[in-house]
């Protein structure tokens, strides 16, 4: 009875000096008898004296139910990496202050990226006491002895990450928990890969006429990213057609083409000839060379055809009709198309086809439009002038098409219309006396008589006296011949006369003769005179 009181009172003096007790010396001693050398809290002033260490303890009245405890209270530390005033990486763990043995508790790891740069290969070390048991974390931990590690490929500016952490405090007393965690804080260096990308239009009119200049626009647009340097436009130019100033290539620097931007270049071009150009454009810069689209551009012009036609031949006192026809045998229209008619001399303007005026000594026919294979026929009347050839020429001219000319020949010619006329200048006449027959040729037409023979027949009853007229005269036999008249102009004559003596009663004929080189037979003319006694 006297030592259960003494060490119910040993106890009390522990418990009310703030030492431990039997249970308590125990349980920290895992239960097995304490060492003897062993210093405890007998020695902290517990008593002034050391008491001998328990070696087992006497069994406990069951204690009460105790109430439930309250939340943990959070027990924080925290560390900059490397240093305080440095401030790149800040450590945080948190744990409950206090802890039920046998129970697990939550714990926290946080790490934050306190810079504006990446940190690599961030790796976070928590080490456990032995009286700490593990049991999981999010993120699973990589388990390496005592202690767990996770590892993060990398940190971006500003960033967290935070570990959450299952464990069980396997005895009583103090944990201690540490964690420390280890970086990269590489010296990054940036630059910015950029491709420019160029696309190359070029547009110029499907169909033009050959007068006209084609208009070339070459359009240059850079939609990547970067700029395209030392950029030219490049077009080599089919043969037919060349630059304003008659160069067959083009050649076009723009410099520096920035991202983004577009930039378009006119370009007048001329074509020397009709037909179908394909080409395309190039666009060459720093390591790019691209390729415009295929431009085709007909060039078509206007090509006129004239003809003219007229008589070969046509006698002086008659109209002169030439007929003019122009068609337009090209393939683009022929836009003010003059056609003009000269009225050289020897000729004059009677009238002209609808449309067609006298100019001074042209006839002109103007028309607004002439399309690809219309055609315009005009005429137009002389009345000839004079004998001989006429040469007369007609053209006819557009915009854009080449000028194109008619000849049309004819020959002026005279109407053969010579006149024989005979008569005698008395009648009747006695026998014994002379008559004298008057032989006249008149030229009525229009041409020129040539070697006229006149002959003159006598009949038994007339004796041959003499003779007299434009040309010497011969009788032999019964005939009186003339030489022949070498011309003889239009609207002129000629005469000749004969005279014979009446030898014997009777109506007689005197017959007279022509002939020239108009005539393909001989013309004849009678004179009836009466001879009496």
């Amino acid at each position: 009875m006297k030592k259960a009181l003494l060490f119910l009172l040993l106890t009390s003096l522990i418990l009310i000096s703030g030492c431990y007790s039997c249970h308590t010396w125990m349980a920290m001693q895992d239960k097995t008898p304490a060492d003897p050398s062993a210093k405890f809290m007998w020695d902290n002033n517990c008593r002034p004296e050391p008491m001998p260490l328990p070696e087992r303890c006497e069994p406990l009245p069951q204690p009460k139910p105790l109430p439930p405890p309250p939340p943990p209270m959070p027990n924080c530390a925290e560390r900059m990496y490397p240093c305080g005033g440095c401030g790149v990486v800040k450590l945080e763990k948190c744990m409950p202050k206090q802890v039920q043995t046998g129970g697990e508790f939550e714990y926290t790891i946080k790490v934050t990226n306190l810079t504006d740069g990446d940190l690599t290969e961030v790796v976070v070390t928590d080490t456990l006491d032995a009286n700490i048991q593990h049991k999981s974390s999010t993120p699973p931990a990589n388990i390496r002895g005592d202690k767990f590690v996770w590892a993060f490929s990398g940190l971006g500016p500003k960033q967290a990450v935070e570990i959450k952490g299952i464990a069980i405090a396997v005895v009583s007393g103090v944990l201690k928990n540490c964690a420390d965690v280890t970086y990269k804080m590489p010296v990054c260096v940036q630059s910015v890969s950029v491709q420019p990308n160029i696309v190359v239009t070029k547009t110029a009119p499907a169909e033009v006429s050959i007068c006209d200049p084609i208009n070339v626009v070459f359009k240059v647009e850079n939609s990547g990213t970067g700029p395209a340097n030392n950029a030219r436009i490049i077009d080599e130019l089919p043969e037919g057609l060349v630059t304003a100033q008659g160069s067959t290539k083009i050649e076009i620097p723009m410099g520096s083409l920035l991202a983004g931007t577009a930039r378009s270049v006119a370009v007048s071009l001329m074509a020397q000839r009709p037909g179908t150009f394909v080409n395309k454009a190039v666009v060459i810069a720093d390591g790019i060379n691209v390729e415009s689209p295929t431009v085709t551009t007909t060039v078509k012009k206007p090509v006129l055809k004239i003809t003219k036609t007229g008589p070969d031949e046509q006698y002086l006192d008659r109209e002169l009709t030439y007929e003019i026809t122009v068609t337009n045998i090209g393939d683009w229209p022929a836009i003010d198309t003059v056609i003009e008619e000269s009225a050289s001399g020897g000729l004059r303007f009677v009238k002209a086809s609808q449309g067609g005026t006298l100019v001074k000594d042209k006839v002109l026919w103007k028309i607004a439009k002439l399309n690809p294979g219309a055609t315009a026929k005009t005429f137009v009347i002389y009345m000839p002038d004079g004998f001989g050839k006429i040469v007369n020429t007609a053209t006819a001219s557009a915009v854009c098409a080449d000028a194109v000319k008619a000849t049309a020949q004819t020959e002026i010619k005279g109407v053969p219309a010579i006149l024989l006329e005979v008569v005698d200048i008395t009648d009747p006449i006695k026998v014994g006396n002379d008559v004298t027959y008057r032989i006249t040729v008149t030229n009525q037409g229009s041409a020129v008589g040539t070697n006229i023979v006149i002959k003159a027949i006598l009949e038994s009853e007339m004796e041959y006296v003499r003779n007299a007229g434009a040309t010497q005269g011969s009788f032999a036999g019964d005939t009186v011949t003339f030489t022949p008249l070498p011309s003889l102009n239009p609207r002129t004559r000629a005469s000749w006369e004969v005279t014979v003596k009446a030898k014997a009663v009777g109506d007689v004929r005197f017959k007279a003769t022509m002939r020239s080189d108009q005539l393909t037979r001989d013309v004849e003319e009678t004179e009836a005179t009466t001879f009496y006694e």
